[in-house]
């Protein structure tokens, strides 16, 4: 992953390419900050914006957009394993039926909104319930409840003091949220483990205005290398029944810390490149390791030994995931597909395609009946597992994607938009009574 400085995600120049400028200053004022389900089927635009008052028409904006929008990788054609367009075969082999419909539009809110601090980075949004929704602002983490319409800081730059490491701010790269903790890692190796404080579920609007903020647990600096972005942090329960923080590090690492013992190191393994993205398989034995190379790894949690190789993409991986029964696993690479493999045969069963640019974030419901994967802006795609990754669902949005994240009941997906303008926090809700979930219903 690309490190330090000079790849600070910036919203001012994100927004120059998404929105004319002469329609700027105008719909600043009248975008709507939240849109409901009744707004939306009225004809109101999910994030609110004005199509009626612009230049130009959605439809058309959209087309420019997929002609326009740059794809950003690290390799070129003469640097690729072969070329890009040899991809198109492997994505066309796989039938698709787009236009399907399991995750209806909920509510948009714009006071929930994300920031993106390097544009490769995008596990900045965690649902805890399908109301309840944690974000980064800025130097801030914030939790947002549907049910009060209130944020309240759970860690903010003010609070920043606490933390054992001096820093004027803690640029918050990624972030990860399960149960009451909350952990949250920058740019200079740093990491911060907040406990959410008791009332974080208010019973009333009014509460949130006195509620305190998470209290600091652990802070740390967990590697001195130069090269120290904290890329990906996720809490997975080990198989001893204990909270593990598994961490990847641009200095070619993952760290496996007890995060019920002191955040103790149980596990370190390195890697010939900067490590993006690590994920426990669900019977805790192997982890699947994934970064600045066009292979992913599946390692042996106990012995740390390789026990295979996925080399088929093009490009660095920033993505991945298990599917809930251990043996498909999901991998998303900036070659704009995501891959779906079979650990039993070391297969790769099918290559999904984005549209714009490169799949960023990987997510399974618990129940593994649907697969999200988020492109850097604009799409996100669903995929219904039980019709083998062929019934897709497109949610078409405007504005780089921060997060994606499905609330533990599986009942509601959240997707956050970072958008100086339209940034907002887009809440879909399960359809259990649609053509696709009568089997789910009692």
């Amino acid at each position: 992953m690309l490190s330090d400085n000079e790849y600070f995600f910036d919203e001012e120049d994100a927004l120059v390419s998404l929105w004319p400028d002469n329609s700027i200053d105008r719909f600043d004022s009248n975008g709507l900050s939240r849109v409901t389900k009744d707004q939306f089927r009225r004809g109101c635009d999910p994030q609110g914006i004005r199509w009626d008052q612009m230049d130009i028409s959605r439809s058309y904006y959209r087309q420019l957009r997929l002609e326009e929008y740059d794809n950003y990788v690290n390799l070129d054609e003469e640097t690729r394993p072969r070329p890009h367009s040899s991809l198109k075969a492997e994505i066309d082999s796989h039938i698709t039926n787009r236009g399907h419909s399991f995750y209806e539009f909920e509510n948009s809110e714009k006071q929930a909104r994300a920031n993106i601090v390097h544009f490769q980075l995008r596990n900045l949004v965690w649902a805890t319930t399908s109301h309840d929704v944690f974000v980064t602002q800025a130097e801030d983490i914030q939790h947002f409840s549907y049910m009060t319409n209130k944020l309240t800081p759970i860690l903010t730059r003010f609070e920043h003091s606490k933390v054992k490491f001096s820093l004027d701010a803690l640029h918050m790269s990624t972030m990860c949220v399960q149960g009451n903790i909350c952990i949250a890692g920058g740019f200079f190796g740093d990491l911060v483990c907040v406990k959410l404080p008791s009332d974080i579920d208010y019973d009333d609007a009014t509460s949130a205005s006195t509620a305190k903020s998470g209290e600091v647990l652990y802070s740390a600096k967990i590697t001195s290398d130069e090269n120290a972005i904290t890329n990906s942090i996720l809490l997975q329960e080990s198989k001893r029944g204990v909270l593990e923080a598994v961490i990847t590090n641009n200095d070619s690492a993952v760290r496996i810390l007890d995060v019920d013992n002191s955040f103790r190191e149980v596990n370190r393994m390195h890697f010939p490149w900067p490590v993006n993205y690590a994920t426990l398989s669900p019977d805790r034995n192997l982890i699947c390791v994934l970064g600045d190379s066009t292979e992913c790894v599946l390692m042996d949690v106990t012995t740390s030994q390789r026990v295979a190789v996925c080399d088929k993409h093009l490009d660095y991986s920033f993505a991945a995931a298990w599917h809930p029964d251990g043996n498909i696993f999901a991998t998303g690479n900036q070659d704009k597909t995501a891959r779906l493999w079979d650990r039993r045969m070391m297969k790769c069963l099918a290559t999904l395609g984005g549209h714009l640019g490169a799949i960023r974030s990987i997510r399974f419901t618990q129940d593994g009946r649907y697969m999200a994967m988020a492109e850097p802006a604009d799409f996100v795609h669903i995929f219904d597992v039980k019709s083998n990754w062929e019934n897709v669902q497109e949610i078409d949005i405007f504005g780089e994607i921060a997060g994606i994240s499905f609330s533990p009941d599986d009942d509601a997906l959240f997707v956050g938009i970072s958008d100086r303008i339209y940034g907002t926090m887009m809440q879909y809700r399960r359809k259990l009574n649609g053509l696709y979930d009568y089997d789910l219903l009692p």
